[in-house]
């Protein structure tokens, strides 16, 4: 096979919990939220209200500004060995994106810290405003009505732009990901509900471990 007939690849990586070592967004809830917002991320957890309603209710109960947050966010930690993935992407050829049912806000934020910048990234977005915060999501799609980034919308859009993509994903909001794309790397509890389910997947317990796998 010529090198100009080989199927292109596309690395699309869940954010929170994935390339950080924490849920980002929860860390933002137990730190600032209160009212019903633990209620709201266990009805959503149950799968019984939408990442809209959950980001939209938890949001709406915080009073905290931009800059509040931000001051907490400098605590988040990275996977130490993601630059190393987006360098081995980079290395071979293939695409790398992060699709994330967060806030993009908090990913650029975090990303530019460790001095990551240049990565495409789909996920929700906020708008801070002085009486409070406008909240949108662009790559919602009514097929997956539970999450405000449709994964699966977006896998494909890669496949229709004739790339073979590989998922990297460790959650709830990663598994309509799973039956879409050709090839799945999972952690954490979306290894699991693979592996109960016979679902095909390769696991990995850190970007170190993954960058052996997906060499491969």
């Amino acid at each position: 096979m010529s090198q100009s007939s080989i199927q292109p690849i596309a690395v699309l990586c869940d954010f929170d919990g994935t390339i950080t070592q924490c849920e980002v967004i929860g860390e933002i809830y137990k730190k600032f939220a209160s009212g019903n917002c633990e209620q709201l991320v266990r009805l959503w957890t149950r799968g019984e209200i939408s990442t809209l309603e959950e980001i939209r209710g938890c949001f709406a109960t915080i009073r905290a500004t931009q800059h509040e947050m931000e001051k907490e966010l400098v605590s988040i930690t990275i996977d130490p060995d993601f630059p190393a993935l987006l360098d081995f992407c980079r290395r071979h050829g293939y695409q790398f994106a992060i699709l994330s049912d967060g806030l993009q806000w908090y990913i650029e934020f975090i990303l530019n810290r460790f001095g990551i910048s240049s990565v495409t990234i789909f996920a929700n977005q906020i708008q801070f405003n002085p009486d409070g915060f406008e909240i949108s999501f662009p790559w919602y799609d009514p097929k997956t009505p539970k999450r405000g980034t449709s994964k699966p919308m977006i896998i494909q859009r890669y496949h229709d732009m004739g790339y073979q993509v590989y998922f990297i994903g460790d959650g709830l909001s990663d598994l309509e990901a799973v039956h879409v794309a050709d090839k799945v790397y999972a952690k954490g509890r979306l290894l699991d509900i693979c592996v109960d389910n016979n679902l095909p997947v390769i696991g990995f317990s850190s970007f170190a471990d993954l960058l052996n796998k997906i060499s491969v």
